[in-house]
């Protein structure tokens, strides 16, 4: 692994996995965000339960990528920093082995929504930000959602989101209705969107199960490829019980799914 990349001026930075053993010719690479309500996480989670190893002894370049949280930053800021990060590993994507031209992304929960965010709004300039890397393409070629909200504007309004929602844009809902808008994935799906996998669990007490729906309703509307997989009886964290730590059988089934899909994806 190669820890503690600075993505821009030292705020923001990335760890990169690396194929084991090395490719003679450059990797396809894939971007991991962490959720954790947009408010907590960090990037190694990318590490447990496995899943960024799996792709990386697959013959995957990985980037565990930061974010700022919502009490550094309201949105656009996170959705910016995933840009950037993008737009760095194509700038160097030959000091690190790395295709710039196979780069997909995938993200749990919150860090699923921006993955969602990124694939739909390749170069839109509202969207961009103006730190890192200018003049470097943003777009994915492939994206992998868990557990995301993809439409904030028919997400219910239970009394945990305003403690999660409102810090994260900023305000409350009456406020921040047309920023809401531009954050929902299934709002910003156009023609030519990469490939999707999406993934939710149907008893997931989090983020609703219809949110998941709704992101492939869009893309189906705009001819995109898309692959939905739910998992039957499954919480928000992919167990049945929700007590049950990292690691069970609904971990390993996602972990299987995101590897034939970026294998089928980024490989072709």
């Amino acid at each position: 692994m190669v820890p503690g990349l600075p993505v821009w001026q030292g705020a923001l930075h990335l760890d990169l996995l690396m194929p084991t053993p090395r490719p003679s010719t450059r990797a396809p690479t894939v971007v991991y965000l962490h959720g954790g309500g947009w408010r907590d996480g960090y990037r190694s989670h990318g590490l447990y339960p496995w899943h960024s190893p799996l792709l990386a002894v697959h013959g995957f370049v990985v980037a565990n990528v930061s974010y700022r949280l919502s009490g550094q930053a309201p949105f656009p800021a996170q959705i910016h920093d995933v840009k950037v990060a993008v737009r760095w590993l194509r700038a160097n994507a030959s000091d690190y082995g790395i295709d710039p031209d196979r780069v997909g992304i995938w993200g749990d929960s919150a860090g699923g929504q921006l993955a969602a965010l990124a694939a739909t709004t390749a170069e839109r300039e509202d969207l961009e930000g103006n730190c890192g890397s200018p003049g470097w393409p943003s777009a994915v070629q492939a994206a992998v959602v868990r557990c995301a909200p993809s439409d904030f504007l028919t997400l219910p309004q239970e009394d945990w989101q305003d403690e999660v929602l409102d810090p994260f844009f900023g305000g409350p809902l009456a406020k921040t209705a047309d920023l809401r808008r531009l954050a929902s994935p299934a709002a910003q799906v156009r023609k030519g969107v990469p490939p999707f996998l999406v993934v939710h669990g149907t008893d997931d007490e989090t983020v609703p199960f219809d949110q998941a729906e709704s992101l492939v309703r869009a893309l189906r509307a705009q001819e995109g490829e898309v692959e939905f997989h739910a998992m039957e009886g499954v919480h928000h964290n992919l167990h049945a019980d929700v007590d049950l730590p990292w690691g069970s059988e609904p971990w390993a089934e996602l972990g299987m799914q995101a590897l034939d899909f970026f294998d089928r994806t980024l490989k072709r």
